[in-house]
């Protein structure tokens, strides 16, 4: 006797590395939701990148402005041309930047273009220093510390902006995501002066001599990200942080710290405080181990009052610090496994990677030869019995997405904090000849705990 089983719950706490959740679908926000719905992958990929603009159900359309960070010579943790000229190209988009405030390789326009060639931006989009011919002065709704938001004057040249960021630390702000992005990254050299003192100098030498004010300085990047948000009509704008190569050190670094964490994904939303609050706590409840520890990272957000900016920005009204995590991992994945022909496919820290035998060959051996692969994985395979459920469950798996599952399977898995979809439910796997139970079921019959089924599999 079969029952149909489709699970709507697709994620749930932070703690687990993922949030609150409803069903993964990629369906536009709309200005009705209770909350904002952020997505997620954890594949970071030009083709997931493309997936998760999708998902948000809003088309880059007119002249399209990617703005992202071109990355300071010598560093090496900025998006790479790789990564994102699926995307660029994709909306025939215009990558764009403005000069930095601080010495370095981007802070006249002869040694910034030096830089974007080297680091092969030229080679995939046509590029625009929007403040090679000055700046402009656009409005801002908090005037706390600000008065205008002075950008790059080549911003009035665009109809949509695309907010590309890479999330990770900074020395001034804690982290950078794309409330910096927005703020920073739009205005001009002149703008940067204007927004790190706090409102007091727009002079690019002057500033750094007030820069003691930190919640000032936060809050008018909040200002200034409302600004640009206002600009673009808060309908002509989204936003994409790509969570990797997690280093303390912002891009504006030439010698950035070496990452301690893995890679987490890729996360979007049409709201830009949801989305930096989102990556906050999946860094915050990180699943830090030796080798591989947030605790860093955290350390430099909090020394910098970091999540002020979060607080004010949603004190003035540009977005929420509440939101809906939603993945959009399980479907593509399951599409994948059943169109290729594959038995297993894994993806962890930005990677993806598909597996061929039968049986529960491969889950077996990654749990003993490569135990970080499925810890707090999201896993696609076709068929779930017990036996695959204990192997997933010891590893620490924390997504399944499956065409068919046992009950006894399934309740195992939940019991180990682990989120189901499945197609269908049965109540037992069978063997091959379709006669009776599956033989590696059958010989865990006489017990439900998962590290219990493990050691009789091992020894099988």
């Amino acid at each position: 006797m079969k029952k149909t089983f489709l699970c709507t719950l697709y994620l749930v706490t932070l703690s687990l590395f993922l949030g609150c959740a409803k069903k993964a679908t990629a369906e536009p926000q709309t200005a009705g939701s209770e909350k904002p719905v952020v997505y997620m992958t954890q594949e970071i990929s030009p083709a997931a990148l493309v997936r998760i603009y999708e998902a948000l159900g809003r088309p880059a359309e007119g002249r399209v402005a990617v703005k992202i960070s071109t990355g300071e010579a010598g560093g090496h943790n900025y998006l790479k041309p790789e990564l994102i000229r699926q995307l660029v190209n994709g909306v025939n988009g215009t990558i764009v930047e403005c000069n930095t405030a601080y010495p370095g390789k981007r802070n006249s326009f002869e040694a910034h273009w030096q830089t974007i060639k080297e680091h092969g931006f030229l080679d995939i989009a046509s590029v625009d220093l929007m403040d090679e011919e000055g700046s402009m002065r656009i409005p801002v709704q908090d005037s706390t510390w600000i008065h205008y938001d002075l950008v790059g004057s080549h911003l009035a040249n665009y109809d949509f902006m695309i907010n590309l960021a890479h999330f990770k630390g900074h020395a001034m702000g804690g982290f950078g995501g794309v409330l910096k992005n927005q703020s920073i990254g739009v205005a001009s050299a002149a703008g940067k002066a204007y927004i790190h003192s706090a409102g007091v100098t727009e002079d690019v030498n002057e500033c750094w001599s007030h820069t003691a004010n930190q919640d000032g300085f936060l809050e008018s990047m909040a200002a200034a990200a409302q600004a640009v948000h206002n600009y673009f009509g808060g309908e002509r704008i989204l936003y994409i942080n790509v969570v990797n190569n997690l280093s303390v050190d912002c891009d504006c670094d030439s010698h950035p710290a070496a990452p301690e964490m893995n890679d987490i994904g890729i996360l979007a939303s049409l709201d830009p405080v949801a989305l930096d609050q989102a990556c906050v706590d999946l860094v915050f409840n990180y699943p830090s181990k030796e080798g591989d520890d947030a605790a860093a990272l955290i350390e430099r957000i909090n020394s910098r009052h970091g999540i002020h900016i979060l607080e004010h920005a949603a004190k003035i009204g540009l977005g929420s610090r509440e939101y809906q995590l939603v993945s959009i991992d399980g479907e593509d994945m399951l599409a994948r496994l059943n169109g290729q022909q594959l038995s297993l496919i894994v993806r962890n820290a930005g990677l993806t990677t598909e597996y061929h035998q039968h049986g529960v060959n491969d889950l077996m051996q990654l749990l003993e030869n490569e135990p970080q692969r499925l810890q707090g994985a999201v896993v696609a395979d076709k068929m779930i019995g017990k036996a695959a459920a204990a192997l997933m469950a010891v590893g620490g798996v924390k997504q399944v997405h499956t065409n068919l599952i046992s009950t006894p399977a399934r309740e195992m898995l939940e019991k180990a904090g682990v989120q189901v979809t499945a197609a269908e439910e049965v109540e037992m796997i069978l063997n091959r000849d379709q006669t009776g139970q599956c033989p590696m079921d059958q010989s865990l019959n006489e017990t439900d705990d998962p590290a219990e089924c493990v050691a009789i599999l091992k020894n099988k």
